[in-house]
């Protein structure tokens, strides 16, 4: 049954810290009712003599986020320039923009260039922290009154404001004070608001020397900032905006080949399964997971294995949050039995409750996720028919073979790539092979599209995902296309999650192993590239359980998880919970999690599959005629 899930952090750090210390907001125009506000406000901060933007402002300061106390220093400079450095337990975290190009670093040192709404994201921040919407000309973008909001400290009058690039954000002001002291943006599925204080006059301007931001929902990830000095006007030179040069590099080690490494993999469960070795020790079995955007260990496992965790975060997954903290490892080595393979040293990772929620449906227990981190250091070839991941030096890596390429961008850390349904319906989806399902449809795509009218008829299904499970709905289109390639009758999942990345405004859907696996798939993060040859699965159908009844492990049994309504299961009088005895006469750890799924998928509709199960301390038998529900 198809299981989708993930661990994001599209409220990860390096965004989390500079959107404390910029705004989001376009086209040049202010309304009457806007000018009044702003005009307030400007004689609040030190007049008209002080209303444009400085030339350049250079900050420091402290930064409290996810348990840990450092230190922070940015920089903006005119036009719409800005650079940051934070170092944050163990975390050394740099990000900017330059004008055109936005850029960060992640914890390794590895350049990551913006693009997509993550490069709009980062402009628009730019142009916030810049205030330029007090110019003049509202520095092309557009202000408008929202109305008026209140509070238990008192009355606030709120500005629409929107930039040339990148998503509005709601500024309020005071009435008492006319200081601004507050944002609120929304950023696809995430709310963020930022508190500002601590007033303090610099060259004849008050700034605020104290915030406070805050994630809707996700209160475990506030970030207070406190400013110890602030130099306005001083000359920065260009470089301190551009990108850097790369770093981290050194910290990969091919084991065999220079350049390659060929990992065979275990496809289980519609996931990629590697052995990884932690700080030297015994390999273990982890998930490669292009959708998330930090590698992760479980937390039970971790403590069993005497990795040391520090901080507190709230991870955001496939319909909904958890909580955890971060490790640093001295080293992870991803390797075959043959001794190939990588090894990553000084590595980050984030600890998580993996298994309570995830465990159940692959019959077996991860030690962890490989994520982003990792994942981008190469040029991923996923062979899903040898199986086998083929990794690459970047930058001697040039395809070879047929195939066909798609371009994609990135967001936060998933590369999105353009698909079409039934010829009409378009967007962007993430390509994530830690799924397990087909595509699952982003509820406000769905409803943007009317698309619950069109899928008929549809089953309700249970999903899961890192902070818990939800309910969605599953259904059949006519086609999907991705590049040149078309195939008919997808299986797809109109989402039911209430919160989380399945939620997403921005994007149309996840992509799950269901489709990728019908390709061999390269991923060249550099060019953002994804390269598609067709596999020996591009022309199968979707298929989906013939008995309704999904078979999940818990405390070492195999029990019955869910049921669909009307299938032969329901009909048989099987319920949730039950154990799962035997199955045509031979246990089911014995038979399988995998073998299972095919006997169910791919038996002949009126085939029949005998089972043995037990209820309240009683075994009683049934037999499931099977038959195509979808």
């Amino acid at each position: 049954m198809p299981l989708s899930w993930k661990l994001r952090s599209r409220a990860g750090l390096v965004a989390a810290v500079a959107a404390l210390v910029a705004v989001l907001p376009a086209r040049a125009e202010i309304t009457p009712e806007a000018r009044a506000v702003v005009d307030r406000h400007v004689a609040a901060i030190g007049g008209p003599a002080v209303a444009l933007p400085p030339r350049s402002v250079h900050l420091t300061g402290t930064i409290q986020a996810f348990g840990f106390t450092g230190s922070m220093e940015v920089w903006n400079a005119a036009p719409d320039r800005r650079a940051a450095n934070v170092a944050l337990g163990p975390f050394n975290l740099k990000d900017g923009v330059d004008g055109a190009r936005a850029w960060r670093t992640d914890p390794s040192g590895k350049l990551l260039m913006l693009d997509g709404k993550d490069l709009e994201d980062a402009r628009a921040s730019a142009w916030f922290e810049r205030e330029r919407w007090l110019e003049s000309d509202q520095g092309g973008g557009k202000v408008t009154l929202a109305g008026t909001e209140k509070d238990s400290l008192g009355t606030y009058d709120v500005l629409e404001v929107a930039p040339p690039v990148g998503r509005p954000r709601r500024l309020w002001f005071d009435q008492k004070t006319g200081l601004h002291t507050r944002i609120v943006a929304r950023n696809d599925e995430r709310t963020t608001l930022v508190r500002f204080s601590d007033f303090r006059v610099v060259d004849g301007r008050r700034l605020p020397f104290h915030s406070v931001q805050e994630v809707e929902g996700m209160g475990m990830n506030r970030l207070e900032m406190t400013v110890t000095t602030a130099v306005m006007n001083e000359e920065l030179p260009p470089a301190l905006f551009a990108p850097p040069g790369e770093g981290g590099e050194s910290a990969i080690t091919y084991l065999k080949t220079p350049g390659i490494a060929r990992l065979p993999f275990v496809y289980s469960a519609k996931h990629v399964w590697l052995r990884a070795s932690i700080n030297g020790g015994p390999p273990a079995d982890f998930i490669y997971d292009t959708g998330a955007s930090i590698t992760v260990l479980d937390s039970v496992w971790a403590a069993k294995n005497g990795i040391a965790s520090e901080g507190r975060l709230q991870g955001q997954g496939a319909g909904s949050a958890g909580t955890g903290s971060f490790a640093k490892l001295t080293s992870m080595r991803v390797a075959g039995a043959n001794g190939d393979g990588v090894e990553m040293k000084d590595v980050r990772v984030a600890v998580l409750d993996l298994n309570t929620h995830l465990a159940p449906f692959f019959w077996r227990e991860a030690a962890g996720v490989i994520g982003f981190e990792f994942i981008n250091r190469f040029v991923s070839e996923i062979d899903f028919d040898a199986p086998l991941l083929t990794l690459h030096d970047p930058r001697t890596w040039k395809h070879e073979g047929a195939g066909e390429s798609v371009p994609f961008t990135l967001s936060g850390h998933v590369p999105i790539v353009d698909f079409t349904i039934d010829g009409k319906y378009s967007g962007g989806f993430r390509i994530d092979v830690g799924s397990g399902s087909t595509v699952d449809l982003h509820g406000p795509f769905v409803a943007r599209h009317h698309l619950d009218s069109l899928v008929t008829p549809a089953l309700p299904i249970t999903g899961g995902g890192f902070g818990g499970v939800f309910e969605s709905r599953m259904g059949r289109m006519k086609s999907m296309t991705v590049g040149p390639y078309t195939w008919q009758s997808p299986l797809v999942i109109l989402s039911g999650a209430q919160g989380g990345a399945l939620t997403s405004e921005d994007f149309a859907g996840n992509i799950g192993n269901g489709i990728l696996e019908r390709f061999k798939v390269t991923l060249d993060y550099e060019r953002r590239q994804m390269w598609l040859q067709p596999s020996k699965r591009f022309g199968d159908p979707d298929r989906f359980s013939r008995s309704g009844v999904q078979f999940a492990r818990v405390k070492g049994k195999i029990v019955i998880g869910q049921v669909i309504p009307g299938s032969p299961g329901a009909r048989a009088g099987i319920r949730p919970g039950d154990q799962v005895l035997s199955l045509d006469g031979k246990a089911p750890t014995d038979i399988g999690l995998d073998a299972i799924t095919n006997r169910m998928e791919r038996s002949p509709a009126g085939s029949t599959v005998k089972l043995e199960l037990a209820r309240d301390g009683k075994r009683y038998k049934k037999t499931l005629k099977l038959e195509e529900l979808i």
